[in-house]
């Protein structure tokens, strides 16, 4: 434990400022995504592929970055800071695309940005 007195309570905070950070680091690894793709001879059929790593880079480094100075509830913050990611991504495709559907990959997106937030979350914590 990393400090004798701790207080039980979910910290909102960390989850918004670590979903923020979730987005800036989004942002900066398409970014060399896309350099990378412009200056190599990589085909473009590994782009949903890559998108998808980089979005779960981007929810475990900010999860363990948002839980590294909790002392309780790592897996909860990670898992909410990947579950909203994850979701404020899915909103925006509906607004975007025309015809965007909703079915079982949704659920299984967001369940899979839980986890990996919740498993990034539970190591922070415990750093």
């Amino acid at each position: 434990m990393k400090n004798s007195t701790v207080t039980r309570r979910f910290s909102f905070s960390k989850v918004v400022v670590g979903i923020l950070n979730a987005y800036i680091i989004t942002l900066f690894l398409i970014l060399a995504l896309s350099i990378i793709l412009y200056f190599s001879s990589l085909s473009e059929d590994i782009i949903p592929k890559a998108v998808t790593a980089v979005g779960a880079l981007s929810i475990a480094l900010s999860s363990f970055k948002a839980t590294r100075d909790l002392d309780y509830g790592g897996w909860l913050h990670g898992g909410f800071i990947g579950l909203f990611y994850v979701a404020f991504i899915m909103i925006m495709r509906f607004f975007v695309t025309n015809g965007a559907g909703y079915d079982l990959s949704i659920m299984f997106d967001l369940i899979i940005g839980f986890l990996i937030g919740a498993f990034a979350g539970a190591i922070g914590v415990n750093m």
